[in-house]
């Protein structure tokens, strides 16, 4: 049987028995990995916003850290995974440069001045209200560097939202994550793009997938919407796959009408409200967190953009989804689309 060693490197003032360090650190033990804390402290107070006193902590953890691991001889495992939060993302990534080790990473909440270090294999988690860092940064960061990030919409430097009911979900959805990694189930490339011409068999091969034939988009009408508005398709893509997707026009009603679907000419490209014709993820990769990035991508955009908000119809038994974006339900919609009853939900900004 192979060795496996995690090692666990805290943030400042984020300890390994906090939420997103325990639970990882069991998920690693769970797989068959030996854990090795890195207990570091003694940092100086205020770190936060001083970039003198962030090197000063980093370079005292990591000093630490060579003292804390100088017995352990790496070269007799087969699996090196290093499980890193804050500024102890630098320092895991800094270590492991330092000593020439071959490690996979989970880099929770990373710092600007982690992506220097960051040369080895991982996935990234940050919020887009973390007060540590900008999300911009995060985001350039892990594009630069190759990392999938994983957001956690109004989470803050502990991806925590402030509603114990959402973090909940959240914290669920961010270790289901992390144990797809720690077990080697997740390994593929994620990213999000707009589409083009050359997606549209697949865009096509998804719909019929996700939607039953009589609300199904037709092929000829994604052709004509892709000629049309393809900045207004989001898609998610597995290494290259097409999993997820959201899409639709714009418009200045302030209602989504059956006829927007089938005449992409009333698209208006400067109107007031991102119309959402469907929402969908092929059915054999659901329930790995790809919707809720993609629509939290897809808001963020619209809201860049200047327009008023989101709408988009859905059955009753989805309502509750949608809400978790922020979106309201309106009511019963005038939509006739496939013969259903459609109920009309808004996000406005």
């Amino acid at each position: 049987m192979s060795k496996k060693i995690a090692v666990i490197f805290p943030g400042v003032g984020y300890h390994v028995d906090k939420p997103l360090l325990y639970y990882s650190k069991k998920l690693a033990a769970q797989n068959g990995y030996e854990i090795k804390e890195v207990p570091y402290g003694k940092f100086p107070k205020g770190v936060k916003g001083s970039r003198e006193k962030m090197e000063k902590a980093f370079f005292s953890a990591l000093e630490q850290a060579g003292e804390i691991l100088k017995d352990i001889d790496f070269s007799e495992y087969e699996d090196v995974l290093f499980i890193s939060k804050s500024v102890g993302t630098a320092v895991a990534s800094a270590y492991a440069g330092k000593y020439g080790l071959n490690t996979r990473n989970i880099y929770y909440t990373p710092v600007e001045a982690s992506f220097q270090f960051m040369k080895q294999p991982g996935i990234a988690f940050t919020g887009t209200a973390d007060n540590w860092v900008t999300f911009d940064a995060v985001e350039r960061g892990c594009r630069e560097g190759g990392f999938p990030l994983y957001v956690t919409e109004d989470g803050n430097h502990s991806l925590e939202t402030g509603d114990v009911r959402r973090d909940l979900e959240n914290i669920q959805t961010i270790m289901k994550i992390t144990e797809e990694y720690i077990s080697g189930r997740r390994g593929l490339e994620v990213t999000i793009c707009h589409a083009d011409m050359d997606d549209l068999e697949q865009i096509a091969a998804l719909e019929t997938l996700c939607f039953p034939e009589a609300e199904a988009g037709k092929r000829e009408d994604f052709e004509k919407r892709l000629r049309v508005f393809p900045e207004h398709f989001w898609l998610l893509e597995e290494d290259g796959e097409i999993v997820s997707m959201v899409n639709g026009m714009v418009s200045n009603s302030r209602h989504l009408l059956d006829e927007m679907f089938e005449d992409a000419g009333l698209h208006e490209e400067n109107g007031a409200w991102q119309m959402i014709f469907g929402v969908e993820t092929r059915p054999d990769r659901q329930g790995r967190g790809y919707m809720d990035k993609l629509m939290r991508k897809v808001i963020r955009d619209v809201k860049k953009q200047g327009r008023k908000g989101l709408v988009l119809t859905c059955k009753e038994g989805r309502i509750s989804f949608y809400e978790r974006f922020g979106f309201v339900n309106e009511g019963r919609s005038g939509s006739e689309h496939g013969g259903a009853q459609w109920f009309e939900m808004r996000l406005e900004f």
